[in-house]
């Protein structure tokens, strides 16, 4: 018998929903592999780009927290999930950029902001300002335990953030169509 092997190529998917303030912390692994821990998640880094792209989604976040969550804005309340399921997501391709996608809780119909970056097909989502300043604070320490490292050549995370800052000015945020006042007189109405 003679089969033909058949081969299926797929892309997973995963979105983690975050509500609140938590626990995002950086190590090396026993493998001697970069790990960032965040609720439900455990994410290892096999390649620096990775970090550097999902490092400047975060940076990206950051820029336009205040549009997303401002403190006048009430962000409602999330449910929480009826099931939790707990991954280990390996990153070892090489992205080009993250997207970031908002919406404030002005304009929400459920009154709770999101804030989510995702690179290739992993997505986390921010349903808080906290939960969000929690992701950039994990990122930027998961970011500077590869950059440390001296090997890859990487920019510091400072350098980084000054730089995503610089292109915001230079070229304003795309992502966000209209300012937190805007689609806090939306929901009023």
């Amino acid at each position: 018998m003679n089969a033909e092997a058949e081969t299926v190529s797929a892309m997973s998917r995963l979105t983690i929903h975050l509500a609140g303030e938590h626990e995002a912390d950086a190590s090396i692994g026993l493998t001697l592999i970069p790990l960032l821990k965040i609720p439900t998640a455990v994410i290892e880094f096999r390649h620096p780009t990775c970090a550097r792209v999902w490092w400047e989604g975060w940076c990206e976040a950051a820029a336009i927290l205040d549009r997303i969550f401002p403190e006048q804005v009430d962000a409602g309340e999330m449910r929480e999930p009826e099931l939790t399921i707990n991954s280990f997501v390996i990153l070892d391709d090489v992205p080009r950029r993250a997207r970031i996608r908002a919406r404030s809780a002005a304009v929400s119909p459920d009154g709770i902001g999101a804030l989510s970056v995702t690179v290739g097909g992993l997505t986390i989502a921010c349903a808080s300002r906290a939960a969000v300043e929690c992701q950039v604070r994990g990122w930027r320490e998961a970011y500077d335990v590869f950059a440390g490292d001296g090997g890859f050549g990487l920019p510091s995370a400072d350098e980084v953030a000054a730089r995503v800052r610089a292109d915001h000015a230079r070229h304003g945020v795309s992502e966000l169509l209209a300012t937190s006042e805007d689609q806090v007189a939306v929901r009023t109405r």
